[in-house]
């Protein structure tokens, strides 16, 4: 028997190790192991007031704190019978995609793209590279800056609340930053193209991809639930008739399944199922992979990422004309805030974290106090999934360097971007 054993994945969100066993060529196991301690998140908020759940929640991670804050208020909204207005609608979106842009830059060019590479060390790969990773900070933070104007700060938002929003974002400032969405569009796109440029690995295994999807728009907010496999689309609230959450004994993080299977969530999933939502310009940057849908190939999850930015800069520039087309109104400002008073209730959400799907779930008292959470994290759900493709992969590795086995199980491993703080959650 073969053992592989990497003690540190670097360059992820979290501290995790890979084991792998082959038997005469054979695939015998493949297992990934978080190094962090369970958090106990959904402990901690019992018997607290609404409120503090899309506060605390966003602690969960500081790279997607966005998306934990409003999927938790999306579920508590739906308990506590609040209709959001379009004026919060937008904003919310607009959140989202900036958060989608950072989070993106960040994984793709400086955790993923330097495997491409071969390039282990980032001070190496920026000497190398530094006009490349120039431009992917710049557009970096101007999704950072976008998330800060709205949110109120850049990590972890304290004006989006249940109800809408505390205040208006600064305005002339909101706008300063859409007037530069042109030339940071040219930047993600001058990226893209210097990334198309790097061969990734050969490698198929087809999987179920789940998503969010619907007809009008590429779902990052809104849509049903959609499962490529069996074209099935699940309501939020009967999602989890159809996926479960497993304990796994030596573990810290819980595994997912759908019908005993598994599955990935997250940008190659997305692409797959709406690639005909993608706007204009993201559709032709994927177009020019030249790539059979759907892609079963997960190393091109990195390149779903950089369409992705393409895709959130374009939305960026739709969510801001509507947004100003809606301060032309009477009332604005008062559109912003809903009012509302607490009640019993049970609330279920899913949004579209950069990673994929994250589901929040809550059940609250006539005080508005917690009874009940319950987080399903993109990284628990996919974790299983990605274990099967390294099954898959080890066999075909056994030809090569040690130094390229690693290289190979590692870059496919940041490939899917794990995030290890949402899955101990």
């Amino acid at each position: 028997m073969k053992t592989i054993k990497i003690n540190h994945i670097a360059k992820t969100e979290g501290h995790m190790s890979f084991i792998g066993a082959l038997i005469d060529g054979d695939f015998a196991e493949a297992r990934l192991e978080t190094q962090e301690g369970s958090r106990l998140i959904e402990g901690i908020m019992l018997n607290r007031k609404y409120f503090e759940a899309p506060v605390i929640t966003a602690r969960i991670c500081g790279i997607c704190p966005i998306v934990h804050n409003l999927t938790s208020i999306k579920a508590l909204e739906m308990a506590l019978n609040i209709k959001p207005t379009k004026e919060i609608l937008t904003l919310r979106k607009m959140m989202i995609n900036a958060q989608w842009i950072h989070s993106h830059s960040l994984h793709a060019f400086f955790l993923s793209f330097p495997d491409l590479v071969g390039i282990s060390n980032n001070f190496n790969f920026i000497k190398k590279y530094p006009k490349q990773s120039k431009l992917a900070l710049e557009v970096r933070d101007w999704g950072v800056e976008l998330a800060r104007v709205i949110g109120g700060r850049t990590v972890h938002p304290i004006n989006s609340v249940v109800g809408g929003f505390n205040v208006e974002p600064d305005f002339e400032e909101l706008y300063g930053l859409l007037a530069q969405k042109e030339n940071v569009l040219i930047k993600a796109k001058q990226l893209f193209e210097f990334a198309i440029k790097q061969k990734l690995p050969n490698f198929e295994n087809p999987t179920n991809y789940i998503s969010l999807k619907s007809t009008g728009e590429y779902s990052i907010y809104d849509g049903k639930t959609y499962l490529s496999d069996s074209k099935k689309y699940l309501k939020t609230e009967l999602l989890l008739q159809d996926i479960e959450e497993q304990i796994i004994p030596y573990e810290k993080v819980k595994r997912v399944s759908h019908n005993k299977g598994t599955f990935m969530v997250g940008s190659l999933a997305r692409i797959n199922n709406s690639f005909e939502q993608l706007n204009p310009e993201a559709k032709k940057a994927w177009k020019k992979l030249k790539l059979k849908m759907p892609c079963y190939n997960p190393f091109y999850n990195l390149m779903a990422q950089i369409v992705e930015i393409i895709h959130s800069i374009e939305e960026m520039s739709k969510l801001f004309g509507q947004y100003q087309s809606l301060r032309k109104q009477t009332n604005f400002a008062k559109k912003l805030k809903v009012s509302f008073k607490p009640n019993p209730g049970k609330g279920y959400a899913v949004m579209e974290a950069p990673r994929g799907l994250l589901y929040h779930e809550y059940e609250l008292d006539r005080e508005g106090n917690m009874l009940h959470t319950n987080i399903i994290a993109p990284t628990t759900m996919f974790l299983a999934n990605l274990e099967k493709d390294l099954g898959v992969l080890l066999p075909k590795l056994e030809n090569l360097t040690s130094s390229q086995r690693l290289l190979l199980i590692k870059t496919l491993i940041r490939a899917y971007d794990p995030c290890i703080s949402c899955a101990t959650h």
